[in-house]
């Protein structure tokens, strides 16, 4: 079995850092997240090395180890991604939905048994991530993987493989500094934002509810940021993993991170982001504590 470890998300929460401090360790093996974000020119896109991530020297060993699998791979074709693009409108559908309760994921297995070329698109992408993650692991020498993918349908799919033996960590930002983050890098609303944010923790909830509790660990952003030690060793025995093997300056490590831009920044300052609380309109602020006030408290989140 492998021992696996989600990332669970909302966009602008932390994933990246969290994926730079576990990936340090030694006994830890994580590209981030496992495919590039759409909308993003694969040609261009900068592996957190600093080269283009197709002359990475690690992504080319990995598309060779692949192929010696029989299993053709080139992490600029995302296929990783359960977005199967390219198989029909309801084949996409049905692989790329997220979670929508127990009476919609039975009708989706259905479908997907009625609709052949969607199941073999699915074993398909199922196989690459499971090889994937068996690669990556054996290139680093190391025992456990992390993917900070953060989708929780994809956790769903990642399910069926009964080679993965599958623990959780929900990292959870504070909404309003969520909405800010869409509102600056996005251009959207804080209204949006608030919706989003909201959306993202209630399926994290239903997917919860598939998983025994000591395999589920909810983890904020804020803490894990103002006091890095005590919670990463937190993550680090949830996980199995020794937490002596922990290290302080993560950048020194050899990264090969996908995700946000501060994947090629150089500090390993672990600093806490408020600006919302000073840069959101005071009305934004109230937009958001409306929307997903309850949310908001459910995380331990005060109104402000």
């Amino acid at each position: 079995m492998t021992n696996f470890t989600f990332v669970m998300a909302h966009s602008f929460s932390g994933s990246t850092l969290l994926s730079f401090l576990l990936g340090a360790h030694p006994e830890i093996a994580t590209v981030g997240e496992m495919f590039i974000a759409q909308g993003i020119d694969p040609e261009t896109y900068l592996c957190s090395c600093g080269e283009r991530i197709a002359e990475c020297p690690l992504w080319r060993r990995v598309s060779l180890e692949m192929a010696a699998r029989g299993i053709p791979y080139d992490v600029r074709r995302n296929e990783a991604s359960f977005s199967a693009n390219g198989i029909g409108r309801v084949s996409h559908l049905l692989l790329a939905a997220e979670p929508r309760g127990a009476v919609m994921e039975a009708a989706r297995g259905a479908a997907l048994a009625l609709i052949p070329g969607a199941k073999r698109e699915l074993d398909r992408r199922l196989r690459i991530n499971e090889a994937l993650a068996e690669v990556i692991l054996e290139m680093r020498g190391a025992r456990a993987f992390v993917d900070a993918s953060k989708r929780p349908g994809r956790l769903l799919h990642l399910r069926r493989i009964s080679s993965l033996d599958i623990r959780v960590i929900h990292l959870v930002r504070d909404g309003r500094a969520v909405a800010r983050s869409f509102m600056r890098n996005l251009g959207r609303s804080a209204e949006e934002g608030a919706r989003s944010w909201a959306a993202s923790t209630h399926d994290a909830e239903r997917v919860r509810r598939l998983f025994p509790a000591e395999r589920w660990l909810t983890l904020r952003h804020e803490d894990l940021c103002r006091e890095p030690e005590s919670n990463l060793d937190r993550v680090l025995q949830f996980m199995g993993v020794a937490p002596e093997g922990r290290v302080p300056d993560f950048r020194s490590a050899d990264h090969h991170i996908i995700g946000n831009r501060m994947r090629l920044s150089h500090t390993s300052e672990v600093r806490l982001d408020e600006r919302w609380r000073t840069e959101m309109p005071p009305e934004s602020i109230r937009a958001v504590e409306r929307i997903a006030g309850e949310a908001l408290e459910r995380y331990g989140y005060a109104r402000a």
